[in-house]
Order: C-alpha cells, then structure tokens, then sequence
C-alpha cells in the first residue's frame, strides 16, 4: 500500500476513533448501555411470549398469561424515556466527579417539567365512544419512544447546568458538622431550583411555538424524520453497511454505529415493542432485524472454515463455532483476520446489508411472516432469533437458508484465502524440514 493511502487510512481513523471518545458521545453510549439492561430484561419476557409453538399460544391465550407477560415489555417501552434522561444525568455529572445522583434526580424533575400535563383519551359510553383531551394528566407516549431524544438533550443539558452551579459554588455552604446525607440535601436546593427555573423558562417558550410542547418539536422536527430514514430497507442496509466497513479498518463498527445512532435504534425497537405488547403491526420493521441479520454472515464463513484444507483455518474455524453460534464475532474477525483483509473485505462488508433488504423484501411481499417486534437477545442464534420474533417456522428456515446462501457467496473468496494459507503452510513446512 502507498504511503500517502496508508497516512489518509490513519488519519480516518484517528478521526473515528476520537469522535467515539468524545466526551458528551462516551456519555450518550454510556448511558443507552445501562438502560440496555431493561430492555434484555424485558426481552426475556418477549422470548416467553414468542415460543412459535401453538399449544403454548394457545394456553397463553386462554389462561390470561398474554396480558401479564405483556406488563414488563409495555413498561420498558413506556417508561423508557425516563430511564434514559435518569441515566444520560447520572452519566453527565459522573464524567465531570460531581455527585451523580443528584444529577440524575434533577434531570428527571427538569424532563417532567417539559411533559405535557394533557393526554389523548377515549371514553365510552354505553355503544357511544367520546375521544378527547384530558387535562391534569401524563400520557404515555412522551415518557416513552417518543420522548427518547428529548430525555437525551434534557438529561444532557439539566446535569451539565447543575454541574456549572455546583463548580461556581452557587449552593449553601452547610457546616462540617451536618450529616453528608443532611448536608447534601440542602447544597442540592439552590442548583436544583435554578434549573427547575430555566426549565420552566423552555416549556413557556416552546408553548408560545406552533408545536406546543417540547416533545411535539423534538419529535416532529428530529427524532420521527431519523428513526423514518432506518425505518426502510436502504437505511438499515447502509446502518449495517457501515458498520462492517469500519470494522474493516480496525474499528469496532457496532460501538461507532450505536454512538452515532443508538438513540434513533432505541427509539425504534422501544415503539416496536409497544406495538408488540399491543398485537399490533410494527411500525418500523427493518429495524427489528438488525439484530439478527447482523451477524450470520461470520457464522456462514466459520462453517466454511471448518471444512477447510489449511489447518490454520479449520482450527480457527473449530474454535469459532460457538462463539459464531451465538453471535460472538471477534474471533473470526482477529483471527482470520477480516482488518485490512482485501480478499474478505467485499463479501464481509455487503452481505449483512444484502440480508437485510432479501429479508425485508419477503416479509414485505408476504413470503415470510412479518416480525412481531419481539426483543430478544442478541447472542440468540439467527435462525432461532427468526423463528421467535416471527412466531412462524418460515423465519427459521428462512435463518438456515441466509446460513447458506452467505456460506455461498463468501465461497469463491474463502478458496482464494484458503489456497494462499495452504502456500503459507508448504512454505513453513519447507523451512522446518
């Protein structure tokens, strides 16, 4: 490789590498990982529910189970804004030594404060169905999905403040002799009440806006029209598009991708999995694939590996198998490797992406059974994955056949690797004998 490519390789990867290291980006990742932790819990709930076996639907059904497995999916997915502008708070005051849970309490306060106090409501009647506005209360779908990317600014923005007035010392100084706990409580009032006060200054100010509430403006003007662009076979191809490449050049992709767009995915899966618990149809349903088309490609190649001639790569791919099984990818990539890999680089960076528009294709056109929405966990095998998530033995035929046709394309690549490794090997033979 020249030198000028390799010193603009470097220099691109020292961009990307600081952008992830970022202080407000290691915050906002930090803090999805943490909330992440919901969301497998309510996962487990998703799993028992999806069992594509009939008598279990059946028995579900019939003895009310349904309604109580769907209380944590639609308590995560409901709540989920809360818990990320608590966690994105948290984080804030953490990365700056200042006492995080003051912060995090302060986020919240300040996020409640832009909430709507009025709420969609439908009240029957007898026969007759009377829809209106209910005032004095608190919908769920702000303190949900749709409150995701203003729990992330506000969170960001209430902590950063109480930071500022906790470093300005603009707080009661209380005496030595106070308790902490005692002592805390009254420093907190002073800081906590002058972000409460610009908070209450930015809901009258978005009042007096077209959009009404912060929530209508955040979500209408930035959160709907980014989670709309993954919401279709080209965006999510291009998510995963990405990803791969990245990963080519020796950066972790998945971390890159979920600093960059993590809060437009978590949007995403959390109002899939409201429409879950609901049995209704998912409103965004690339992004429900993600997760198990991500990877199935390493499992393809790792087959193809152990049924190599180089030994090299039949151990390396006997190694791997269950970690390609469940979806544990840096063996392969390490090992192989795929880092600056020209003979693997193709079929490795477009074949997730590939998937992802083929599946999304068939579900669309009605060949493959619609995903639920289900969340599970992303170290399910894909073609289990498939089968769960789409309550339907399509979905895990369909993960078998995607196991065979990527195993298929990788194919011709994998035999040039594998001709220059047994070269490697006679070489290193030679040189022993």
């Amino acid at each position: 490789m020249p030198k000028i490519n390799s010193e603009k390789l470097d220099a691109v990867v020292n961009k990307i590498t600081k952008f992830s290291q970022l202080r407000y980006v290691r915050i906002i990742m930090n803090a999805f990982m943490t909330v992440a932790a919901f969301s497998i819990g309510a996962s487990l709930f998703t799993l028992i529910r999806s069992i594509p076996i009939p008598f279990w639907q059946t028995f579900l059904t019939n003895t009310g189970l349904t309604n109580i497995l769907n209380i944590p999916i639609a308590m995560v997915s409901n709540m989920y804004a809360i818990m990320i502008v608590i966690s994105v708070g948290y984080e804030v005051a953490k990365s700056f030594n200042a006492k995080p849970l003051p912060a995090a309490m302060i986020a919240f306060g300040s996020f409640m404060i832009l909430t709507p106090f009025e709420a969609s409501v439908a009240i029957q009647n007898g026969e007759e169905v009377v829809r209106g506005v209910a005032q004095n209360v608190i919908g769920l779908g702000p303190l949900g999905s749709q409150g995701i990317f203003l729990a992330m600014f506000t969170g960001i923005i209430a902590a950063r403040l109480y930071v500022f007035l906790i470093q300005k010392n603009i707080k009661l100084n209380m005496p030595a002799s106070l308790p902490p706990s005692v002592a805390g409580m009254f420093e907190t009032m002073i800081p906590a009440g002058l972000v409460f006060i610009a908070f209450i200054a930015i809901r009258l100010l978005f009042a007096a806006t077209p959009f009404g509430t912060a929530q209508a403006c955040i979500y209408g003007l930035l959160q709907a029209p980014l989670v709309g662009i993954g919401a279709t076979p080209a965006g999510a191809a291009i998510y995963l598009l990405v990803a791969e490449l990245l990963w080519v050049f020796g950066i972790h992709g998945g971390l890159i991708t979920y600093a960059a767009l993590g809060s437009v995915r978590s949007a995403a899966t959390q109002a899939n999995m409201a429409a879950f618990a609901a049995g209704e149809t998912v409103p965004y349903l690339e992004w429900t694939l993600l997760t198990p088309l991500n990877n199935v490609h390493i499992l393809a190649l790792t087959i193809l590996l152990i049924f190599s001639k180089a030994q090299q790569h039949k151990s390396l791919g006997k190694l791997s198998f269950m970690t390609s099984l469940f979806n544990i990818t840096e063996p392969i990539i390490f090992g192989l490797p795929m880092i600056l890999n020209p003979i693997m680089a193709l079929p490795f960076v477009l074949l997730p992406s590939i998937n992802m528009v083929l599946t999304s294709f068939l579900m669309r056109s009605g060949i493959l059974a619609m995903s639920t929405g289900a969340a599970l966990a992303s170290n399910v095998p894909t073609p289990i994955y498939l089968w769960m998530t789409t309550n339907s033995i399509t979905g895990l035929i369909w993960g078998l056949l995607l196991i065979v046709l990527d195993a298929a394309v990788f194919y011709p690549f994998f035999k040039v690797a594998e001709r220059q490794a047994l070269r490697q090997e006679a070489a290193q033979a030679a040189l022993e004998e």
